[in-house]
């Protein structure tokens, strides 16, 4: 036989056995996809509970004048603990101004932070929020238990708290308002419900 032949019949025999293994890859990452779905926002077991009554706190913002949260009111909102040494926070700010005005009749964005006030002012002129309600101060941090950053809370216009976790991502923000929409506490719980039903 020739040589050449040879060599062109081994290449096929490889080429085909190559096909079989990125077939078996890709069926591999589907799997793993469908085990590791997106889960939204991480709530962590600590603080109120889900659909239980918010805390209610009033705190200074850095204009000095009170801001009320978890009372009941015309609209519901988001408060978003953050801090101006925190790379994630500030990657999710134009998120959360996109938010803000998207649902601006339903929702009011509380952005809540601590420490320094030079650092404070410096975030706030940096990302465009002067006209924010942006409170700095450990009131609130300290009334939700708020251990790590980013965080996000969602209260409704009744003082309930509907949902809340880290947020790293714009997904994990709108994750809050999809949990919300399905009554649970986070999509994370109703996944892991769903998987209990299916066993």
């Amino acid at each position: 036989m020739d040589v050449a032949v040879l060599s062109q019949i081994l290449l096929w025999i490889v080429v085909v056995a190559l096909a079989f293994v990125v077939m078996a890859l890709v069926r591999q990452v589907g799997v793993l996809h469908s085990r590791i779905a997106p889960a939204g926002a991480l709530m962590l077991d600590k603080g109120v509970a889900v659909n239980s009554p918010a805390p209610q706190v009033t705190a200074m913002d850095r204009h000095e004048r009170p801001v009320n949260v978890g009372y009941k009111g015309e609209k519901g909102q988001l408060l978003f603990f953050m801090s101006p040494t925190c790379p994630i926070c500030k990657s999710l700010l134009p998120s959360l101004r996109s938010l803000a005005r998207s649902y601006r009749r339903d929702l009011d964005v509380v952005y809540v932070s601590d420490g320094d006030a030079a650092s404070q002012q410096t975030l706030v002129r940096e990302h465009g929020l002067e006209d924010a309600t942006y409170v700095v101060g450990p009131e609130i941090g300290m009334t939700y238990q708020i251990g790590k950053l980013p965080y996000a809370v969602l209260i409704d216009a009744d003082g309930v708290l509907r949902a809340k976790g880290l947020v790293n991502n714009r997904e994990h923000l709108e994750s809050l308002f999809e949990a919300q929409s399905m009554g649970v506490g986070s999509l994370q719980e109703y996944m892991h419900g769903q998987k209990r039903a299916a066993h």
